[in-house]
């Protein structure tokens, strides 16, 4: 009896309370709704904070502890799914969809793995003559996180650095190019790029591929990636498909144009001209990929030009 009195006073009290809001002018329903979102964003801020401060979890890119990476929303599983796509988040070599970005800088899973060896390499270059030319670096279709940290690598090293930034269609970048037609930018003049889930798009990914070895120094190295579907057993592309459902079945995504398998890739880039190490977990060790939310099946494809 007293547990249905309570409720029903509940009840009285939520609708005097509801009837008392609506009855308020609206610049002041508006202001009182913002101010209960600013607190629950700043209770929910607080929250994160203290999780993150005892996990052993941290990001390579913001190096800020994390009490989580963020998965794939459940909407992007399911609409991959919707379209028929045979394959699963655990055929893909480098995607942790289950820890996906980090909630402080938005860097992925991969960045993250770029970051794990762009330290490395910014290490001993910093070492070398500092009179000597600058080291030209070309980061195609940036991503801002890992923007960032390069350019704090270069602030922090006593080398001199040419960071540039590529993209055909985004804005705000140093060079607008064609990845498969670079004209601005001569032969042997690169000796470091970023090549990060560019080829999945483009018509041609052997005229980009030819593009990227004629611009690369003898012995300059780059990153180059792409989605590879481990379960895949050859290259799937037809830049002709331009039904998006289509695209999303075959490609797994509306603005693929070719699906890769690892064996197709790797031909593919060593018929290009370029030696190809395979960086994993082997080489940047088990803990570090548990500590920064990298799947064991991610490999960092380094490329280097030796001819």
């Amino acid at each position: 009896m007293m547990v249905m009195e309570n409720s029903k006073q509940r009840g009285l009290l939520y609708r005097a309370l509801r009837a008392g809001f609506r009855a308020m002018p609206y610049p002041l329903r508006a202001a009182l709704l913002e101010a209960l979102n600013s607190e629950t964003r700043r209770l929910k801020s607080l929250k994160r904070r203290a999780a993150s401060s005892v996990s052993r979890q941290r990001c390579s890119v913001c190096n800020r502890r994390v009490n989580r990476f963020d998965p794939f929303t459940p909407e992007y599983k399911e609409e991959i799914r919707s379209y028929g796509y045979i394959y699963t988040f655990d055929d893909a070599e480098t995607c942790n969809a289950d820890a996906y970005t980090c909630h402080w800088c938005g860097a992925s899973d991969r960045d993250r793995l770029y970051a794990l060896y762009l330290r490395d390499y910014f290490r001993p270059v910093a070492s070398t003559n500092p009179e000597t030319d600058p080291i030209r670096i070309i980061d195609f279709a940036p991503t801002l996180p890992l923007s960032s940290f390069i350019k704090r690598l270069i602030a922090d090293s006593p080398r001199k650095f040419s960071y540039r930034t590529a993209d055909l269609f985004a804005e705000g970048v140093d060079d607008q190019v064609d990845i498969m037609d670079m004209k601005i930018y001569s032969d042997n003049s690169v000796d470091f790029f970023i090549c990060s889930h560019i080829l999945e798009h483009v018509t041609d990914d052997k005229k980009a591929l030819a593009e990227l070895y004629r611009i690369l120094k003898r012995e300059g190295q780059g990153i180059l990636v792409v989605p590879i579907v481990l379960a895949a057993e050859e290259i799937d592309e037809d830049p002709s498909v331009t039904d998006v459902a289509e695209r999303w079945r075959r490609f797994g995504q509306n603005d693929h144009v070719r699906l890769y398998s690892k064996d197709g890739f790797l031909t593919r880039v060593r018929q290009a001209g370029f030696t190809v190490r395979q960086l994993g977990q082997e080489h940047f060790g088990r803990n570090n990929f548990m500590k920064y939310g990298i799947t064991e099946r991610s490999v960092l494809y380094i490329v280097e030009k030796h001819d």
